[in-house]
């Protein structure tokens, strides 16, 4: 893929046909982690994760499948992450240690 093209659909929403086909998981699964606030879709024009959402996808699939971690650990996982992500925006170094990169 051109290097232009991917950072023009870096920002672009992926339709959750094709997250669905990415990641061979079930429509049921995206439906579930909806119900259970971990994923949030956008509707308009047609329903669709936006980039950030298809990566916790992404994550989430990784703990489940390639790690065995249940639910209830994807979800503690998932929180701290954010927490860590929220606390390096705040102060990216403290004691003069860099934070780790969670981002990826």
């Amino acid at each position: 893929m051109k290097e232009g093209k991917r950072r023009r659909d870096e920002g672009a929403s992926l339709p959750l046909d094709r997250v669905v086909e990415l990641y061979r998981i079930p429509r049921q699964t995206l439906s579930y982690l909806v119900r259970e606030g971990l994923l949030e879709i956008e509707n308009e024009p047609c329903a669709s994760l936006r980039p950030e959402m298809v990566e916790r996808v992404r994550l989430i699939v990784s703990l489940r499948r390639d790690l065995g971690v249940n639910m209830a650990g994807v979800e503690i996982i998932l929180r701290l992450r954010h927490q860590l992500l929220w606390a390096r925006s705040q102060k990216p170094h403290v004691y003069g240690e860099a934070w780790i990169d969670v981002s990826e």
